[in-house]
């Protein structure tokens, strides 16, 4: 099992049966997740990133659920930032799945505006507008920044968390999971 069909497990588990997306290629991976479990989790596919994070708030008002969106990287991580405001203001729960580059063409502390192709540090963007934002960084602590993000989002006063989810973790593969 990959990161990307882990989380699509996760959600399922705890009963998530809607997601809202926009397809970009830094986050094909978790999109052939989702899938291969359409039967289990349905796939709205929406106009704009930010609607999709937008439709998502809207299904955790109206369902009192989590809502859950997922974009590509760069400017599409930049446009669902509306509805994670708008989840914090308001304090209910949806959950931002950013696609991004590998972790090997992130510029990291090299103090040059980006390394990979549309690359975001969509976390530090988000940290003031979320309880709980994170890239991650290793399939091995992947399992735990998922359960994190998720109790976050629903414990205590609700809101938006953000997982930037850059494409080789998207791929790796858990062990023993």
């Amino acid at each position: 099992m990959n990161c990307s069909e882990y989380l699509v497990d996760f959600l399922i588990r705890r009963g998530a049966t809607d997601v809202f997306g926009y397809a970009g290629g830094y986050i094909v991976p978790f999109m052939d997740a989702l899938y291969k479990r359409q039967n289990e989790i349905k796939t709205h596919v929406c106009y704009h990133e930010q609607g999709c994070a937008l439709a998502a708030g809207g299904y955790a008002r109206t369902s009192g659920r989590l809502g859950v969106y997922f974009t590509t990287s760069g400017p599409g991580a930049v446009n669902g930032l509306g509805g994670l405001a708008d989840a914090w203001f308001d304090s209910f729960p949806i959950m931002g799945i950013c696609g991004n580059v590998p972790t090997n063409e992130m510029k990291g502390f090299s103090g040059i505006r980006q390394n990979g192709f549309q690359e975001m540090d969509i976390v530090s963007m988000a940290r003031n507008i979320t309880k709980y934002s994170v890239t991650a960084n290793s399939a091995e602590g992947f399992p735990d920044i998922v359960g994190r993000a998720y109790n976050m989002a629903l414990l205590g006063r609700k809101g938006g968390v953000l997982i930037d989810f850059p494409l080789n973790i998207q791929q790796a593969d858990l062990i023993g999971r």
